[in-house]
């Protein structure tokens, strides 16, 4: 295999991945040792990140895209989410304001794996986003970019890469402390803030590696400390609704009757504080020539502690209060709602922590012809609510009326004083509000054994082969109360202020949406823990547990023959699920129920490369894979909602994703540090989970109340498609300047009426960057078209619009030893847009600010 190759990057080829890329599926690595050659390897930056990821990429014989650090200690992003979404077919949702989820080839997250060293990390979730379902995937805030060294994402699988995904899989590659040199200290201390919420934090990150003289034993030890303050502003809409009194006066054309008004509209001010703290520690042992020991543990202890409010007029609560409206095109676009009508101020703080604990062992053994590794291990995460503190306080008199588009909201109030909004007993809902508990736990024990051997069988020069046993489980508990005032109260007796001047700017919100009385949050609580405390009841509805239990044998074969390379192989895949829940027995009280459920999948896989000559390389590859169904879905859960009744649950009788992928690509290395790309693919995808919406007469056995519900479950019944290209161009030039971009196209369909979610049909990243001497400074560029989110509420179809997002890092290398950094990410203040199907009906407009890093890089 000939290529043209630049001095450094014969260095990054020798050592690629830090040997992980060669050795986390069982492979031998070359006769000469590649950790040792990392010590040589000390040039550094963003140019080398890209030839080391170019590297990899290059050498691959799947479809890989990869990210490396610029140093030990220091990745190009401070959200290892950001840095996957400046690679092509990759993008991330940033709903909170920064990537909390990963995209990759035009599928759901859920859909795609993520591997630290090359097995499951569990995740857990803070209680707050709609986004972070019990589900497969991975919140990459949770990850410490320092302690990574190498990401790969691999667009199409091999036979021993562990199966579940569709769109793609990312492995996280971690240091090894033979790999560095002897008392390597690499760290960082810095300062974040955010210009919403006028806030900062102090962050920093320390890494030493040890090893002795020997070069034998060596251990490592990396600890982080970073804290975002969070403010984001919102206006929202609740859904869609008919319903118009007869009696109104109806301006604008259209039949009112089938005119659908928002059910209510909001104003949101959810502010966080996002503290994490992680330890990541590695042992490497080598005895001997043929034994090698690694013990690898990471452990993320985040806070997410966070107040909100939303006070908002609910027009479907107040219909025949309705007294004038205007229609356009089918909706109601403004009304008056007189008498006194409903609106709410909300008032919750919720406690949440998140832990994620991961260890694993590891033993290579290598023979004269044989390379066998065995691995054991788990991880555990917990999260949740602890517990959520749910108030309120209502409207007492008057009216409100409203106006909107899909850029503007206005509502006003007939007394919008902070005395007119209260709890009065026997007069309003007594309800102050209630203590809600949910504990979500995921687990997985895992054993894995791989073998390789080197052989000569014609093409075939490695065949692999292995086992893979996972014992995971996945539940959530629930349990609340409620409390009630026990005389009159008044929102002045817990008045916080007015919401901040400037809080809602860029939202095109006006009048009381953008000028009420808040609640101050210790006063809240005060008033909260002086009421007689309600008894718990446990929530049976949303509660269940999920055991899954997979074994996996596969076969895969490496072969070359001249210009040719690539693998073969096979993974044969069992599952068994066991899933306990609750079901109404119709008396008022819940039985718990059983439900188990198996299968079993070959998975072939076939990848090509052909060297067209030593700058070009072709590639193709077919496999069948598979995803699982997200375990909350797996449990023939429901929870039933008297408000607006609806309800919504799970489903015992789901099967696994499947489809068949292809890809096609070519990649033209015409220069150092330089590339030119393309990449078509196309994933058939069957058994594609959908909601279903089904109307049933039900008695919810808590409350007692009785009506037809709408009663939403994830079915199997969608056959779908996504197809795309993905063009890259790379290059550096010689006078210090380089530009790294990329666009991905993806079409999709489904033999449904409904969406693919979190597929943008154009997507784009354009990175400039000038790297010279000590200074360097890059501009990260990324914008993705509008894609369905998910399903909402009163069934609405939400799509997420256009978002543009622009970052600026820069850095300065004083010394050998001290150098400075700064970064300022979303600096075009970019909106959040959601909307229901057409962009005229707003869900929901979010800011959350531009952040600010400036932090000291140190290292010795």
């Amino acid at each position: 295999m000939k290529y043209r190759k630049s001095a450094l990057s014969v260095a990054i080829v020798a050592c690629i991945s830090f040997s992980a890329h060669a050795q986390d599926a069982g492979q031998e690595p070359s006769s000469d040792d590649q950790a040792t050659q990392l010590d040589t390897v000390t040039v550094t930056g963003y140019r080398v990140s890209l030839e080391k990821s170019q590297a990899v990429k290059r050498t691959a014989n799947a479809i890989v895209d990869a990210i490396s650090a610029e140093d030990i200690g220091k990745f190009p992003d401070t959200n290892a989410a950001e840095s996957l979404s400046h690679l092509p077919g990759v993008t991330v949702d940033r709903q909170f304001g920064e990537g909390e989820k990963v995209s990759i080839n035009g599928t759901d997250p859920a859909l795609n794996r993520v591997l630290v060293n090359g097995q499951t990390i569990a995740s857990g979730d803070w209680g707050g986003n709609p986004t972070d379902t019990s589900g497969r995937t991975f919140n990459y805030t949770l990850l410490s970019p320092e302690i990574i060294g190498l990401m790969e994402v691999y667009k199409t699988p091999e036979a021993r890469i562990d199966e579940g995904s569709i769109g793609g899989t990312v492995i996280v590659h971690t240091r090894k402390p033979l790999e560095l040199p002897k008392n390597t200290v690499r760290g960082s201390v810095g300062y974040n803030y955010n210009d919403r919420s006028e806030d900062g934090n102090p962050r920093g990150s320390v890494l030493w590696s040890w090893k002795n003289d020997a070069e034998d034993f060596g251990f490592l030890v990396s600890a982080t400390h970073d804290k975002q303050s969070i403010s984001r502003a919102g206006i929202e809409y609740w859904g869609y609704v008919t319903g118009l009194p007869a009696t109104a006066t109806i301006t604008g054309e259209g039949d009112p009757a089938a005119a659908k008004l928002p059910v209510g509209i909001s104003s949101s001010y959810f502010q966080q504080d996002r503290e994490r703290d992680g330890l990541q520690t590695a042992l490497q042992w080598k005895p001997n020539d043929r034994n090698e020991f690694n013990l690898t543990g990471i452990y993320v202890k985040g806070k997410y502690d966070n107040f909100s409010q939303a006070r908002y007029v609910c027009p479907a609560c107040s219909l025949s209060q309705i007294t004038s409206a205007t229609i356009e095109d089918g909706y109601v676009i403004a009304a008056d709602v007189d008498g006194d009508a409903y609106a709410q101020h909300d008032f919750n703080l919720r406690k949440s922590e998140v832990e994620t604990k991961s260890l694993n062992l590891r033993h290579d053994f290598y023979g004269d012809n044989w390379v066998f590794t065995t691995q054991a291990g788990t991880t555990s995460a917990k999260g949740g609510k602890d517990p959520e503190y749910l108030m309120k306080t209502l409207l007492l008199s008057g009216g409100f009326d409203f106006e909107y588009d899909a850029k503007h909201t206005i509502v006003n109030y007939d007394n919008n004083d902070a005395s007119n909004w209260g709890l009065i007993p026997g007069v309003t809902n007594e309800q102050y509000g209630g203590k809600y508990y949910e504990t979500s736990r995921d687990k997985e024990r895992y054993f894995q054994f791989d073998a390789a051997k080197d052989v000569a069988w014609g093409p075939i020069n490695k065949i692999q082969m292995g086992y893979k046993y996972t014992n995971h489980d996945n539940s959530v508990s629930s349990r609340g109360n409620a409390v009630f005032v026990t005389s009159p109260l008044n929102l002045t007796e817990i008045a916080g202020g007015m919401s901040p001047g400037g809080l809602y700017d860029g939202l095109g919100a006006s009048g009381d949406l953008t000028d009420w009385t808040t609640a101050d949050l210790a006063k809240a609580i005060a008033y909260f823990n002086s009421l007689p405390e309600g008894a718990f009841n446990y929530n049976y509805g949303p509660s269940f547990s999920v055991k899954e239990i997979t074994t996996a044998l596969y076969a895969q074969a490496n072969f070359e023959s001249g210009k040719w390379r690539g693998n073969l192989g096979v993974r044969y895949v069992d599952t068994s699920d066991k899933s306990l829940y609750w079901v109404s027995n119709g008396s008022g009280g819940y039985d718990q129920a059983l439900a188990n459920r198996s299968y079993y999948k070959p998975l072939p896989s076939f990848n090509l490369a052909y060297e067209l000559n030593d700058d070009m390389v072709a590639r193709f590859s077919a496999a069948k894979v598979m995803a699982r169904p997200r375990y909350g879905q797996l449990a023939g859960t429901l929870d039933l909602n008297d408000q607006n009744f609806t309800g919504g649950g799970g489903n015992v009788d789901l099967k696994p994703y499947e489809a068949t992928n292809y890809d096609l690509a070519f990649e033209w290395y015409f220069a150092p540090s330089s590339m030119l790309a393309a990449e078509v693919f196309r994933r058939d995808i069957t058994n594609y989970v959908v909601t279903n919406t089904t109307e049933q007469q039900l008695t919810n056995p808590i409350s007692g109340v009785s009506g037809v519900y709408s009663i939403s479950r994830p079915i199997n019944v969608a056959d779908a498609t996504a197809t795309g290209v993905a063009l890259i161009y790379q290059q550096a030039f010689d006078n210090g300047f380089g530009i790294n971009a990329n666009y991905t196209y993806t079409d999709t369909s489904t033999s449904t009426d409904l969406f693919l979610p979190y597929v943008s049909k154009n997507a784009y990243t354009l990175t400039p960057y000038f790297e010279k001497g000590p200074f360097n400074v890059r501009l990260n560029y990324s914008y993705r078209s509008e894609y369905f989110n998910q399903i909402g509420r009163q069934q609405s179809t939400v799509f997420a619009d256009a978002y543009k997002q622009l970052d600026l890092i820069a850095g300065y290398q004083i010394n050998d030893l001290l150098g400075v950094t700064f970064s300022a990410t979303n600096l075009l203040d970019e909106t959040y847009y959601w909307y229901d199907t057409q962009k005229r009906t707003p869900l929901g407009l979010y800011k959350s600010g531009r952040n600010y890093q400036v932090a000291l890089t140190f290292k010795f």
